[in-house]
């Protein structure tokens, strides 16, 4: 492994390093208790955590944020009421959340190639082009997964695009998800602070 390599690799390892960091950030503004942490809270963790940058979701790292969770929420394995909500199960189902973001991501990776004046402009659009690439190049199972999905596998794809160019152009971007999982955190602050208040 070169300098460059390795240096390219810590700076990977820092990001996701960061981002577990960020979940938990995340999980305790949010007023969170070991028998809350289910998949749904994973999902607005991570959206929140979420940087726009060139295979962020491909190359997620998700065991610095299990740990990070763990060391936080020590009892979490163990405290599920219902068996859905068991630890194994969510990390079952986040993995299959990250699975999802990363196929957006390379979909819209591979509109970015496209000139901008040949890229599609609507979900439909961005569906069929996604899908006449897979079948050209042989990708049937992406092809079948993209058209179980539907329309929303093409604005996906359209509002990751957009998200990666924006922050490669050095302007902030929060997605739709990102700004619903900051709102969500920031009422439960609010809460906190209104029952502080009233104390």
């Amino acid at each position: 492994m070169n300098n460059e390599q390795s240096s390219h690799r810590l700076t990977a390892d820092d990001v996701y390093e960061e981002v577990a960091n960020t979940v938990v950030t995340y999980m305790v503004d949010c007023g969170l208790k070991d028998i809350d942490v289910i998949a749904g809270e994973f999902f607005f963790a991570l959206d929140h955590a979420y940087k726009p940058l060139p295979r962020f979701w491909r190359d997620f790292k998700l065991q610095p944020v299990i740990h990070a969770v763990s060391t936080q929420y020590p009892q979490w394995f163990s405290v599920a009421l219902r068996r859905d909500r068991n630890a194994k199960n969510v990390v079952r189902i986040v993995e299959k959340f990250l699975k999802r973001s990363a196929f957006d991501e390379a979909n819209a990776e591979m509109l970015m190639v496209l000139p901008p004046q040949d890229r599609p402009a609507t979900a439909d659009d961005a569906l069929d082009w996604i899908c006449e690439r897979f079948i050209a190049e042989g990708h049937y199972s992406k092809l079948r997964f993209a058209q179980w999905i539907g329309l929303d596998c093409g604005a996906q794809a359209l509002q990751v695009m957009r998200g990666l160019e924006l922050a490669a152009a050095g302007i902030e971007y929060s997605s739709p998800c990102a700004s619903f999982a900051r709102e969500i955190r920031d009422q439960c602050i609010a809460k906190r602070r209104a029952a502080l208040s009233l104390a």
